[in-house]
């Protein structure tokens, strides 16, 4: 008997039909999420909800009971609607009409409960920038100032801050650690998933940092437009659409699968078994299987 050939780590990206290019949502279930709407697919069919337009759809989670954290309120896609949260409505207040809004970012915890901000204020020395950690009453549980914060994101119970100085905080706003991406770095993503945050930074590298106590455990010279962790490495794209898989293997990172998934200036996501790519092309979204390859 002939032996099969051995499952590809990744396959040929096929286009689907719909979908949005701002997020795609971890997890179980492909979401993709776009500045006012969300889409997902129930026979192969694209399925859209209204978003309002002020929320934030980077940093979503998935609660226990199958509903999409998503800014300050639940996407339900049983009911295909998105509720706001009223006990989180607080922290983004309707301001002039024009007005940027204090509130810039929410990315939220595995736990769905918690949740971590980033809000901006104006003074007479400026504008300053709060990183916010919240319960899921709305209370603030930690909270600190970082000058020049730009993103976050949120692993267990660690958050991620870009800023000129990076800091990796827990839920109490306590600084965990300060990772040394080198003085000359600018981070332009921040992402996290299995126990690490990926942070792209200029010039062209992904760096892996491990959440619990923000060490620097890898650095992957490759240029990219997104990265996200995987167990034991990383999965990225560049800006023309070619994604790449890497396993950590010392303190570089390895290079065991390219495919070009003909989009351009895409997100990715690896989600229930693919790798999924929205990017600027139509149809926007890309799916390939995916069959984890890092130890």
């Amino acid at each position: 008997m002939s032996t099969p050939p051995p499952t590809p780590i990744l396959s040929s990206f096929t286009p689907l039909a719909g979908g949005l290019r701002e997020a795609i949502a971890p997890g179980p279930r492909l979401v993709t999420l776009g500045a006012t709407a969300a889409t997902w697919w129930e026979a192969g069919a694209p399925v859209t909800a209204e978003l309002p337009r002020q929320v934030s759809v980077d940093g979503a989670a998935w609660t226990p009971a199958g509903g999409l954290r998503v800014g300050l309120g639940t996407l339900d896609l049983a009911a295909r609607r998105w509720t706001p949260d009223p006990a989180l409505a607080a922290w983004n207040p309707p301001g002039p009409p024009g007005a940027e809004p204090p509130l810039r970012e929410v990315a939220w915890f595995d736990d769905a409960a918690h949740a971590v901000l980033r809000v901006t204020s104006a003074g007479a020395g400026g504008t300053t920038t709060e990183i916010v950690i919240i319960a899921a009453g709305g209370q603030p549980r930690g909270r600190r100032t970082v000058d020049g914060a730009t993103a976050l994101a949120a692993a267990h119970d660690r958050v991620l801050v870009a800023a000129p100085h990076p800091l990796v905080l827990d839920l109490d706003g306590n600084l965990v650690a300060e990772p040394a991406l080198g003085s000359s770095v600018s981070i332009t993503r921040v992402r996290a998933g299995a126990g690490w945050f990926a942070v792209t930074v200029v010039p062209d590298a992904i760096v892996l940092v491990r959440a619990a106590d923000g060490a620097v455990v890898a650095t992957w010279n490759q240029r990219a437009c997104d990265a996200v962790p995987i167990a034991g490495g990383v999965v990225a794209v560049d800006f023309a659409g070619v994604v790449r898989v890497g396993c950590i293997d010392g303190h570089g990172v390895r290079t065991v699968a390219e495919v070009d998934a003909h989009v351009t200036v895409p997100v990715v996501q690896a989600v229930a078994g693919q790798v999924v790519v929205a990017g600027s092309d139509l149809p926007p979204v890309r799916t390939a299987t995916f069959v984890p390859p890092c130890r």
